[in-house]
């Protein structure tokens, strides 16, 4: 671990916060177990991400100076299980809020914001946790795994020295879920073609569990698994990391 890392400042996602907040649990357990004091703002709500992809750039603008106003006074690391919206803080506020803030204080706020296994790996230069998942799991990289955070292979580490878990993953896969702001609600046709390409890939491999750094991203396969009564569950990596099983 690095050297005096003692304290660490915890962003949920929207989607996480609302229909999946167990993984944000598992995520605090993680983080906690190693001997990190987690810090969580109650009042948090929004990176902004899904309204400045739909073209709502001044509520996108709006959210990111109320997250930001919500750190100004802390120097811990804000850590995100979600490579989307870290990866959206990251490549975007510069542009998003270049104009209205102080310059190094943005700077300072992108760079100490990570997604949850890059700030493990990368961050604490820790590659094993002792986590046991006794499972063939496919990690499906979403498009904030590959597009916003780039060179990204941190969830990959993680899972290959998860004791009991057989990873399975695909470099070839690159489609979109269709998950990603509006577009499934708006071209639900291809959305549809878009999953059933995605998990016919996956079954195939004779992987029975699911897994992403992107919850907004499980919600949606979960949903379309569950609609065709395909026999493969979704797993957020975060509840991986804190498996004991």
């Amino acid at each position: 671990m690095a050297d005096q890392e003692k304290h660490v400042n915890l962003f949920i996602p929207c989607d996480m916060d609302m229909f999946s907040s167990p993984v944000a649990l598992s995520t605090i357990k993680v983080l906690e177990n190693l001997g990190l004091e987690v810090h969580y703002n109650a009042e948090q709500t929004c990176c902004g991400r899904k309204f400045f992809f739909s073209g709502e750039h001044e509520c996108a603008k709006d959210l990111g100076i109320k997250i930001m106003a919500e750190y100004e006074n802390s120097d811990y690391p804000i850590v995100i299980p979600s490579a989307a919206c870290a990866g959206f803080i990251r490549k975007y506020y510069a542009q998003l809020l270049g104009n209205v803030s102080v310059v190094n204080d943005l700077k300072k706020f992108i760079s100490n914001t990570y997604e949850l296994c890059d700030y493990l790996v990368n961050r604490l230069n820790i590659q094993k946790l002792g986590n046991k998942f006794h499972q063939r799991v496919f990690y499906f990289k979403s498009c904030g795994a590959r597009n916003l955070y780039n060179n990204y292979d941190a969830a990959e580490i993680l899972l290959n020295s998860t004791e009991g878990l057989e990873l399975v993953t695909d470099p070839d896969m690159i489609d979109c879920c269709s998950a990603n702001g509006r577009f499934s609600a708006i071209n639900p046709e291809l959305s549809e073609q878009l999953l059933n390409r995605t998990i016919s890939k996956i079954y195939s491999t004779g992987a029975r569990c699911i897994t992403s750094t992107d919850i907004h991203c499980l919600q949606h396969i979960d949903a379309f698994i569950q609609s065709k009564g395909i026999n493969i569950e979704v797993i957020h990596i975060a509840d991986i990391l804190n498996a004991q099983d």
